[in-house]
């Protein structure tokens, strides 16, 4: 576990080097790259103390790697149970978002809001798709409305972790990015399509975003400035 401020830093600075190396490739590439979900999980056990926001975020991380190993390793992909690790993934970031949260009415606001949105959401899917209504769509808005609350009460509470903040809201723009790929193919027509297809296709928009926000997730637990 790294204790002091210069351990810290000498850490930061590797890991934010190494990331920032695939980021490139990424770009320069357009693969998809494994490696760096793995190397953020791992950067996190090796630099952070046991504490429950630890936990969770650890948790987080881990069902973040399965749910790449269903989608991106195993081919072809499988995607319901990558969701439902995703979705677990959501719930763990929300868990620490929670907890870190002092105002005992703020906490219950929070669960009321979040209780009905999921729920809500959950109804208008199955009116929408009707017949259609299966698991994946069912499990998909699930992690899809908690992602977006994930990012909302981060940016609430900015000050306390302007990282996680920043992360959270790069998952969400990469989620955004698939989303929009999936609606192309099936939902979007016309001009609206050609811009969508032609913003996808000039680069790998979503491993672009995704990358930089599984690093800044894993770091958001370090604190650089000592406790006085």
């Amino acid at each position: 576990m790294l204790r002091s401020r210069k351990s810290k830093i000498i850490a930061l600075s590797i890991f934010a080097l190494i990331q920032t190396v695939y980021l490139v490739l990424v770009i320069v590439t357009g693969r998809d790259y494994f490696t760096s979900v793995l190397i953020s999980a791992s950067f996190m056990i090796l630099s952070c103390s046991k504490t429950k926001s630890y936990l969770f975020m650890q948790i987080g991380l881990a069902c973040t790697v399965f749910a790449d190993i269903f989608l991106v390793v195993i081919e072809p992909m499988i995607q319901l149970p990558a969701m439902i690790f995703f979705s677990g993934t959501q719930i763990c970031y929300f868990l620490r978002i929670f907890f870190e949260t002092k105002s005992k009415k703020e906490k219950l606001i929070h669960l009321i809001i979040r209780a009905s949105l999921t729920v809500l959401v959950q109804i208008i899917t199955i009116i929408v798709l009707k017949e259609k209504t299966d698991a994946l769509s069912l499990v998909s808005m699930f992690y899809y409305t908690n992602l977006i609350l994930n990012v909302i009460f981060a940016f609430v509470h900015f000050k306390k972790s302007p990282v996680l903040a920043i992360g959270l809201l790069l998952f969400l723009l990469c989620d955004t990015i698939i989303g929009l790929d999936i609606m192309a193919s099936s939902y979007i027509s016309g001009t609206a399509l050609e811009a969508v297809n032609s913003f996808i296709s000039g680069a790998n928009w979503a491993w672009i975003f995704y990358v930089p926000s599984q690093a800044l997730i894993a770091s958001s637990l370090i604190r650089i400035k000592e406790k006085k």
